[in-house]
């Protein structure tokens, strides 16, 4: 697949008519945050009162996972034919159907088939990252996906302080406010977010949706893609590996190391969710004019190793409150940068696919990660998952740097960035 670079030409008419269409997109990212971190520390005691064990819990992550690693690309397919707005609106009405059938949940079957379905709908992010390639040049990319992080960062402060205490007056209770979340996601976006994809392209032709329906893993073995986007295809499914000891694994932790209730849960994830806010919403712009986006890279991925490996070695919970940071800082840095620098690899007919296949090889380290991360748990100790996701951060830096010049052509680095408006 043709891998040529996005336009570079903006001018401030440009820019300034991008902004709303950002603004818009950063609310309904953040909407969408909230309705699923609220979930974070709610679900985990939620199924271990069910009587659970770790990879139980953890097949509650993977199985959502697992849906959205099978559709995300046919999202996007449908977003590059269709428009990015159908795509959207059609995802957040299904999820508001997912979000209540989990609150109507009495058995671990039905909060499983309630996540298989919020899987499947769950093409909101991919197709947004979209968006934002749609309507920023490369320059400003970095800047446009640390906008959609600061959402997530955002999410994570309100989405869990709000789950744990609603989970106070009732374990259920966040789950009828996700749906309600949903839906008011659902009508902001229904009246205030625009079509972006780019007019002329050549859309994709229906052979082309067959082949999204081969998982993104299956395709990247069979080299359909170059060697530039197949790497950072890996990437994505390495780092989410990861990632998954935290989303996953960190709630289950607090619960059984620490005795800690939903509500202590929602706050510690919350404090995180502040570092991440400022890191990808103040700093990412920041550290732009210092480093360039594949130090930036770098960088964070080795700081979010350090806070992995020091969760096991925090001698309390209060230490807990300092190695978190560390955690969110990392992944504020190395997220949007890595982001945008993948956009750059997309042609604007094929951003939408190239996302999604992005996103849906996250969504695949994401199933091992949680899945490894409960055998773990269960058979080698509470703390062994972030000890291997440590090790995995750590060698995702070494990966990255060793191969910038393939990741990064023409460019250096450690070359400063060029400065940002």
């Amino acid at each position: 697949m043709p891998s040529s670079q996005p336009s570079e030409q903006s001018t401030p008419t440009a820019d300034r008519n991008s902004r709303p269409t950002i603004l818009i997109v950063f609310a309904t990212i953040l909407i969408d945050f909230v309705g699923f971190s609220i979930l974070i520390p709610v679900l985990p005691e939620y199924a271990d009162r069910l009587g659970a064990n770790a990879f139980e819990v953890a097949l509650i992550l993977a199985i959502y996972a697992l849906t959205q690693l099978l559709f995300l690309p046919t999202w996007g397919w449908f977003s590059d034919r269709f428009g990015r707005r159908p795509v959207i609106l059609f995802s957040l009405s299904g999820t508001i159907l997912a979000f209540v059938l989990l609150a109507a949940a009495d058995d671990l079957a039905t909060i499983y088939l309630s996540r298989v379905l919020g899987g499947f709908f769950a093409a909101s992010v991919g197709t947004a990252q979209a968006v934002i390639t749609d309507v920023t040049p490369p320059s400003k990319r970095a800047d446009g996906m640390g906008k959609i992080g600061a959402a997530l960062g955002i999410a994570f402060v309100l989405g869990p302080a709000m789950g744990g205490l609603m989970a106070d007056i009732g374990l259920k209770v966040p789950f009828y406010a996700v749906a309600g979340i949903s839906a008011l996601n659902l009508i902001l976006a229904w009246f205030f977010l625009p079509e972006t994809r780019p007019e002329g392209e050549r859309s994709p032709q229906r052979g082309e949706l067959w082949q999204s329906l081969v998982p993104t893993p299956i395709r990247m073995m069979m080299m359909v893609h170059d060697r530039r986007v197949g790497l950072y295809l890996y990437l994505w499914f390495h780092i989410y590996v990861a990632f998954a000891a935290v989303e996953g694994g960190f709630p289950l932790y607090l619960l059984r190391r620490y005795g800690a209730t939903s509500l202590d849960v929602g706050i510690m994830f919350a404090w995180i969710g502040i570092f991440i806010a400022i890191a990808q919403g103040v700093l990412v712009g920041r550290l732009a004019r210092y480093l360039s986006e594949g130090a930036m890279v770098v960088v964070g991925l080795a700081i979010t190793g350090v806070g992995l490996l020091a969760i096991t070695w925090s001698p309390s919970y209060a230490w807990l409150y300092v190695v978190g940071p560390a955690v969110a800082i990392g992944n504020g840095l190395a997220f949007p940068s890595f982001t945008s620098l993948y956009s750059q690899t997309c042609e604007a007919r094929d951003a939408g696919e190239l996302l999604g296949q992005g996103n849906s090889m996250g969504v695949a380290g994401r199933v091992v990660g949680a899945l490894c991360a409960g055998l773990l748990m269960d058979h080698v100790s509470l703390g062994a998952p972030f000890v291997v996701a440590g090790a995995l951060m750590f060698s995702a830096a070494a990966i990255f740097g060793g191969a910038h010049r393939l990741l990064i052509p023409h460019s250096d680095l450690g070359r400063r960035a060029v400065a940002k408006g």
